[in-house]
C-alpha cells in the first residue's frame, strides 16, 4: 500500500470508527487556514517588526495550504498524504505560538486557540488515517455515516471559525458585524 496516502473511504469506511469519514479533518483544515489568513494578513499589516512580518507571511503561507490541502482530501474522498498533514499541524501550531509570542497585544488569543483546536484535529485525523492504512482493512463504504460527518463537521468548525475570525486583526476591521445598510444609501 502506498505509505503517501491513506486508503480509500470504500477501504475503511465500514469499520465503524472515526476514521471512516475522512471530511472532518479536511474540514478542520480549511477552518484552521481560514483563520491563519485572517492571523497572517493581520501580522503583515500591523505596526510589528520584520519578525511579526515573517511570522504573518508564514501563516498566509501554511493557512493557504491547509485549505488547499482540505480540498484535495474532500476531492479524493480520502486523506492525503497523511504524514504531510500531521507535520504541517506541527508547523502550524509553532507559527502560531511565535506570533502570539512575538505581538501578544495585536494577536487574538481565541484565534490562535481555535486554529491550534483546528489543527489539533487535523492531525488527529491524519493519524487515524495512518493507523487504518496500516491495518489495511478492506470493508464496504459507509456513505451516510460520511454524509453525516461532513454535517457534523461543517457545523462545528463555522461555530469555532466564525467568532475566531471576527477576534482576528482583519475581523476588527470588518463592517461592524449585524449592522445592514440599505441599498443606495451609504
Amino acid at each position: 500500500m502506498d505509505t503517501m496516502t491513506a486508503p480509500r473511504a470504500t477501504e475503511v469506511g465500514a469499520q465503524g470508527g472515526i476514521a471512516a469519514a475522512p471530511s472532518w479533518p479536511a474540514l478542520a483544515a480549511w477552518g484552521a487556514g481560514l483563520v491563519q489568513l485572517a492571523l497572517g494578513a493581520g501580522a503583515i499589516t500591523g505596526d510589528g517588526g520584520p519578525a511579526i512580518r515573517m511570522a504573518g507571511i508564514l501563516l498566509l503561507v501554511v493557512g493557504a495550504a491547509a485549505i488547499g490541502w482540505g480540498a484535495v482530501a474532500l476531492a479524493r474522498g480520502r486523506i492525503v498524504v497523511p504524514r504531510a498533514g500531521v507535520a504541517g499541524s506541527l508547523a502550524v501550531i509553532l507559527i502560531s505560538v511565535a506570533a502570539m509570542a512575538l505581538d501578544p497585544t495585536r494577536v487574538s488569543v481565541f484565534a490562535v486557540a481555535a486554529s491550534l483546536v483546528l489543527s489539533i484535529a487535523t492531525a488527529l485525523g491524519c493519524a487515524l488515517a495512518l493507523r487504518a492504512a496500516a491495518r489495511a482493512s478492506r470493508t464496504k463504504d459507509a456513505g451516510a455515516r460520511r454524509v453525516v460527518g461532513l454535517v457534523v463537521g461543517a457545523f462545528l468548525v463555522a461555530a469555532l471559525v466564525t467568532p475566531a475570525l471576527a477576534a482576528t486583526e482583519a475581523g476588527q476591521h470588518a463592517v461592524p458585524h449585524g449592522e445592514m445598510v440599505e441599498p443606495g444609501h451609504h
